[in-house]
């Protein structure tokens, strides 16, 4: 591979070059080197002392170079306990912090690498500053890829639902029940209906606080009966006592996960809804 600027060249096209700091501890299991790899497969020249340093020759000479002078396009540390713990990886922090704030000003990136587990509060405070990327992230080779190209992360954010959904096993402190929640993101709703699958074992059903563990028959116009969704039929029930971002519905069942559940909302007290949300629960 041939060098050019702040790149190499592969297949015709410049890649943004990186030099990454890690403890060689972290790639006993081969950990660092599966970063060097995902981050090579977007196109990231990833340097790194065991494929950079020439043996023989005076070791924290070679590494101030590379990490000073070479052209680079950017610098990242693999922050975990054991680099945290490891001195020279502060070293090379220190020459990074110094091409950074001396040599190029701002036009230099560092890039903190945030392994799970490491508290914020722990990364040193030159990388504390900046913009860390936590490997955590599904996106996380995108945000590195963006921090060496000067841009924002390209984005695609994911579709949500038109409600919020939440499953609580042993609601309430009771063995084997499965509370399923559902509530607004905002305003109000009057008119709701909640369904399950035809045959499913209900042991109470009615609003709560949202999050709550706690649930209570509803004081308003009550509605119940069996209807045909998406070709199932299903028990709902429902209520024109009204929902909010902190009052949910809720259906709590003994046994299993119900294979689907249903949330709509009618147009009047004795309205079934026209069109309903279904989500399938995750076990």
């Amino acid at each position: 591979m041939t060098k050019t600027g702040k790149a190499g060249i592969h297949g015709g096209v410049a890649r943004p070059s990186l030099w990454i700091t890690y403890s060689w501890t972290d790639d006993k299991d081969g950990d660092f080197s599966f970063l060097v790899q995902e981050l090579r497969a977007v196109g990231i020249d990833a340097r790194f002392d065991r494929i950079t340093l020439i043996p023989g020759q005076r070791l924290w000479q070679q590494l101030g170079d590379r990490i000073t002078k070479d052209p680079l396009g950017g610098w990242a540390y693999l922050i975990t306990p054991n680099s945290l713990a490891s001195e020279p990886c502060r070293e090379e922090l220190a020459y990074a912090l110094d091409r950074a704030l001396h040599t190029r000003g701002g036009d230099f990136p560092l890039i903190g690498l945030l392994q799970g587990g490491v508290r914020i509060q722990d990364v040193p405070p030159a990388l504390r500053v900046r913009l860390c990327v936590s490997l955590a992230s599904p996106t996380w080779k995108e945000e590195v890829l963006a921090g060496l190209q000067r841009r924002p992360p390209e984005h695609t954010p994911e579709p949500q639902s038109t409600y919020v959904w939440n499953i609580q096993r042993n609601f309430g402190g009771q063995q084997g029940t499965i509370a399923i929640e559902v509530r607004p993101r905002f305003g109000e709703l009057p008119y709701w209906r909640i369904a399950v699958p035809e045959g499913s074992s209900i042991t109470a059903w009615g609003i709560g606080p949202a999050g709550g563990a706690s649930v209570s028959p509803p004081m308003m116009e009550i509605l119940d009966g069996v209807v045909e969704i998406q070709g199932m039929r299903m028990n709902f029930f429902g209520s024109s006592a009204r929902l909010s971002p902190s009052v949910s519905a809720f259906v709590v069942l003994n046994g299993g996960m119900p294979g689907k559940v249903g949330f709509g909302v009618a147009d009047r007290t004795d309205a079934i809804p026209r069109n309903w949300e279904i989500i399938t629960p995750r076990n």
